[in-house]
């Protein structure tokens, strides 16, 4: 009776945790460009202490990159590695284009973000892809495993 009852507790445990995981992404998916680029402004207002016109023309060059991501994700979606490059330089544009807006001071203060936001992407990822190490960072991966037929 036990068994049962704990087979019956670890099945509800698991749809309950896939069921929140997919509400949580189906939540970020839902966001138009115009919301996601509202979302990112406000945040950066926040954070920087933008004024309304910094807000507004940040505001527009996000939607700008969000609505250029988008086309280029239904455009090639079979090829994305071949277009990195090109995403790297607009992204790095953008950025940019950010800064030159801002003060001083809230280029230091979106440095310092931008620092924290890459330190955490790397503890997250631990310095790995999703297939392990990258190629050329002095590691290689494990051996295949030995066939003992």
């Amino acid at each position: 009776m036990k068994k049962i009852f704990y087979t019956i507790a670890l099945v509800v445990m698991g749809i309950t945790a896939s069921y929140a995981q997919t509400r949580e992404r189906a939540g970020r998916d839902n966001l138009t460009p115009e919301q996601k680029a509202e979302k990112v402004a406000t945040a950066m207002q926040q954070k920087l202490s933008l004024t309304a016109d910094q807000k507004q023309k940040v505001q527009q060059i996000e939607l700008d990159r969000i609505k250029k991501n988008e086309e280029w994700r239904k455009a090639d979606e079979g090829t994305m590695k071949g277009k990195m490059e090109e995403r790297k330089a607009y992204n790095k544009a953008t950025q940019d284009k950010i800064d030159a807006l801002l003060t001083a001071d809230q280029k230091k203060t979106l440095e310092a973000s931008r620092a924290e936001m890459k330190d955490k992407m790397k503890d997250r990822k631990g310095g790995k892809g999703p297939r392990g190490p990258r190629p050329g960072n002095g590691t290689s991966p494990p051996p295949p495993p030995a066939n003992n037929n």
